[in-house]
């Protein structure tokens, strides 16, 4: 059985009314590497692989750097992003496998519309809380190639500083990250919630 035409003939008994309708779903059954599906699953194991890299970058920072400062703010980076790798790894699990085009399309849309829009929500709020300190981190290493640390840290202006770039990078960071959130996946579950919304129209 040709799987395309099997699906064009659904689109045409079901959808055949409102023409863009019709191409919004079919859209989405592409061949199975360029489907929304894919894409989303795909680029959520580039964010598990971008935090992996991150994790040996901050393990060989700590090893180099013994300041307990520096260490302190690493050690909760490290754990921080172990439990985001070891999420998103059991959120990529528990993902179903994209279906043929015959196959039930409908929960599994919805599944991954909903588990990747949670996780995402999820990554912004945790951000909110890990941001400053990687801020302070970065600051404090950035301190300590130029002068004693514990020396500095008791100078009010050096405080300061500290305290505006938390401030003002917590915020800059966080529209950043929602940004690049939307930018690899906004666009494909935005196509998701539209053909879930097209499907669950009553005939």
């Amino acid at each position: 059985m040709d799987l395309q035409q099997e699906w064009n003939r659904l689109n045409e008994r079901h959808f055949s009314l409102v023409e863009p309708v019709r191409l919004a779903v079919s859209d989405l059954m592409r061949h199975p590497v360029e489907s929304p599906l894919a894409k989303l699953r795909r680029n959520a194991r580039i964010n598990m692989g971008y935090a992996v890299a991150f994790i040996l970058l901050f393990i060989a920072l700590f090893v180099l750097n013994a300041h307990p400062y520096i260490r302190i703010c690493l050690g909760i980076l490290i754990v921080a992003y172990l439990v985001a790798v070891v999420f998103t790894g059991y959120k990529l699990h528990r993902l179903p496998s994209v279906p043929a085009l015959d196959g039930p399309l409908l929960p599994v849309m919805k599944t991954y519309h909903d588990q990747l829009r949670a996780w995402i929500n999820w990554q912004e709020r945790v951000a909110l809380f890990i941001y400053p300190i990687s801020i302070a981190g970065g600051f404090f290493l950035s301190l300590a190639t130029k002068a004693d640390l514990d020396v500095a840290l008791h100078d009010p202006k050096t405080l300061a500083i500290l305290i505006a770039a938390v401030l003002v990078l917590t915020p800059a960071g966080f529209w950043l990250a929602r940004w690049m959130n939307n930018l690899a996946f906004g666009t494909y579950l935005n196509q998701l919630k539209i053909n879930i919304d097209v499907l669950e129209k009553p005939e």
